[in-house]
This record gives C-alpha cells, sequence and structure tokens, in this order.
C-alpha cells in the first residue's frame, strides 16, 4: 500500500525518516520552518547503533566530512593525568563517527532529495491535526519530529512540564590550528568538582567541539543557542590543567543552555498523528544517543509501517519496540551526567582509581558496560 505521509521537522530525524519511507516507495513531503535546513556551531556523535542505520539505507557516512575516533580518554581535572582509556566500539566497516551538525544535515538533505522526498522548507505550518492534515492538505500519516521543544508535543498529547537538572551545558568550536596538534586527536573527557569538558576532533581533526557542563541551581529556559560569554567559561574552568586552559583561551563564541528531563510520555500516537525523535523523547546528552535515538527511530518505523497495512497497527509496533528502549536510555543518560562531577576528594579518588584499575585489568568489560546502547542493531530485526 502507498502511503501519503507528512513529516515536521528537517533535523537529523525527520530527514533519516523521510529517507526510509521513500526507500519503501512512500510519498514523503517534508515541512521545515527554516528558510535553509542546517545548524551552525555544534559537533555530535554518532555511535555504531545509528551508524548501521545509515549504512543500512545505502548512505555510508564515513565517507562524509568526519572524525573517527578509536578511544575516549578520561582525565582528571587538576592535572591532567589520565584516569582511564576506553576503546570505542568501531569496526573500518562501521565505525564510530563525530560530525559537525551541519554536516550531517546537508548529506542527509542531498540523500533526501536524491530519494525524492518533497521538501517544503521555510514553511512554519500551524494548523496541523491529528487525522492527518496538515497546511489543508490530507495525508495518511503525519509524523512529529520538531525536535525538543516539540510544538507537536505539546498541542497533542499529555506531557509533563520538563524538570530543570541543575546542569548547564557549553559549546563552542575552535580551529585545530590554534592549538597543539594532541588536540585533533581522540576523544578527551576531564572530570572535576561539579563539572566536566568533553573534547572531540571534527571535520577529519580540522576542528575542535567543546562541551563543557557545570552544575548551577537556576535557569529557566531550555533552548540551546544563547549566546555565553566566554570570559564566564573560563572563569568557572580555572585552576583546571593545561590542556583545559588553552583549549578554552581559544574560544570566541560559545553557546549555553541549561539542561532539562523530561518525564516520558504515555504514548507517541494519537490517531493517524506519530512521535519521533526529541519530539517523542527528549534526552540529556551524556551518551551521546539523542541523534541516535532519532535515526533508530526513523529505521523501525519505516519498516514498521512497510510490514503492515493496517497504520494503527504499524504505529502500536513502533511504539512497542521503541519506547521502552529509548526511554532507558533516557533514564541511563540522567544517571551518567553526574558520575563526572564527584566533588568530595576522597570519593572522586575512589572512584577514578576504580576506573583506573578496570580500564587496566579489565577493558572489555569497561568498555562493553554500554554495549546495550552501542552495539544494538535495529536493522537486524
Amino acid at each position: 500500500m502507498t502511503l501519503n505521509i507528512a513529516i515536521i521537522g528537517g533535523g537529523i530525524g525527520g530527514l533519516t525518516a523521510a529517507i526510509a519511507l521513500r526507500q519503501k516507495d512512500f510519498s514523503v513531503t517534508l515541512f521545515e520552518q527554516a528558510a535553509k535546513i542546517g545548524e551552525v556551531g555544534a559537533g555530535l556523535q554518532i555511535s555504531v547503533n545509528a551508524v548501521r542505520v545509515l549504512n543500512a539505507l545505502g548512505l555510508n557516512p564515513q565517507n562524509w566530512p568526519c572524525s573517527k575516533p578509536k578511544s575516549v580518554t578520561l582525565h582528571d581535572y587538576k592535572h591532567g593525568r589520565i584516569v582511564a582509556k576506553v576503546a570505542m566500539n568501531s569496526t573500518a566497516d562501521v565505525p564510530y563517527l563525530q560530525f559537525h551538525r551541519a554536516d550531517l544535515i546537508e548529506n542527509l538533505m542531498q540523500a533526501a532529495i536524491k530519494a525524492g522526498v518533497s521538501l517544503k522548507l521555510g514553511t512554519q505550518v500551524s494548523n496541523i491535526t491529528d487525522k492527518a492534515e496538515v497546511a489543508d492538505q490530507s495525508f495518511d500519516l503525519v509524523i512529529g519530529a520538531d525536535g525538543v521543544r516539540s510544538t507537536i508535543r505539546d498541542q497533542f498529547y499529555d506531557a509533563e512540564k520538563p524538570r530543570f537538572t541543575g546542569q548547564i551545558a557549553w559549546r563552542a568550536l575552535v580551529s585545530s590550528n590554534d592549538l597543539p596538534r594532541s588536540f585533533s586527536q581522540n576523544t578527551h573527557v576531564y572530570m572535576g568538582p561539579n563539572k566536566h569538558l568533553v573534547m572531540y576532533p571534527l571535520r577529519d581533526g580540522k576542528l575542535i567541539n567543546i562541551v563543557a557542563v557545570e552544575e548551577r541551581n537556576t535557569w529557566t529556559d531550555e533552548g540551546w543557542n544563547h549566546a555565553g560569554n566566554a570570559d564566564e567559561l573560563r572563569h568557572l574552568f580555572s585552576g583546571w590543567c593545561g590542556n583545559v586552559t588553552t583549549l578554552l583561551d581559544a574560544v570566541k563564541d560559545p553557546i549555553v543552555w541549561g539542561l532539562f528531563a523530561h518525564p516520558t510520555l504515555h504514548s507517541w500516537i494519537k490517531n493517524r498523528l506519530v512521535l519521533l525523535g526529541d519530539s517523542a523523547h527528549p534526552m540529556v546528552p551524556f551518551v551521546a544517543q539523542g541523534a541516535c535515538m532519532a535515526i533508530e527511530d526513523a529505521w523501525v518505523l519505516a519498516d514498521q509501517l512497510a510490514k503492515n497495512a493496517d497504520i494503527s497497527v504499524a504505529l502500536q509496533a513502533y511504539q512497542a519496540i521503541r519506547k521502552p528502549r529509548a526511554t532507558k536510555v533516557q533514564e541511563t543518560a540522567l544517571k551518567s551526567g553526574r558520575i563526572y562531577h564527584t566533588a568530595n576528594p576522597l570519593v572522586r579518588g575512589l572512584l577514578h582509581t576504580g576506573m583506573r584499575l578496570s580500564a587496566q585489568m579489565a577493558p572489555a568489560v569497561m568498555a562493553g558496560h554500554y554495549d546495550w546502547i552501542y552495539d544494538h542493531d535495529v536493522t537486524a530485526g
């Protein structure tokens, strides 16, 4: 059966869903309020579980502009001492990838155009119904992929108000030309009292992406594109090791946003309306799975719509497969953020010693701790 499907939102999840659905011979119209699809100023990590989906769609993202880290190195904040080095779950055929978000979006958009997706850019649609009507057009299904601040979720679903986690995240990009060569190699995490900082290369090491997280008592807005003050960021991490200081000295225009925990939705389905990605399950960034879960959602939704002639049956199957996993990843991400932030020096020392011994004596066990996330394969189902 050929379905006529509308997707609201041209982010990573919306574009991947559009490609997957077109490959199942469905008609797809994607509405995006921005006049040009693209996001600047941020990096993201696409782990093996999501790379498998993109490869199964024939996209081969490892050939797009990206970096392919082999490991992540954990450091103590004060002297930069290595606590542990953990291998990435990665192979030559299915590598762990790090992208500038704009590069990933651009390549997904070109793939969507090639697949025959009808793109409606610069189109802010407000007259959506759960009977699959969009801008006075009738569709068989509407997919809400309009992100963490989803208006579709707020309008049609019984969503509870998100809770501020007490954490603030900063993002910045700096050129690796301004830094020692060692900064463009692999991923590094610096862990200290009430804060941590992650740095990793983008565009094959030409750029360094920075994500710094601090604990703070109050914050009001969930949006992630607020301009931050570089001097404030440097002050927050004053007294940290030389690598952190050198890195932050190169920052010019950081952005800052508050991290919020969203209660789990009772259902992602409302008649002929279904949610996908951050619209369904917004998550904090500590296991780097926001984009990856959206990519997994896209594959499973397209697969179930192709397997089930009854749309309602397909949507229920999609939710049954995806909701438990996405919810567990949401909860794991929330818990993971504070592991790096131990303030008591004695407790922090014991924690770091445990990490060091685990990495030395049982590296496979430490590396495999989150295999249930990173080694999952929705394309095998």
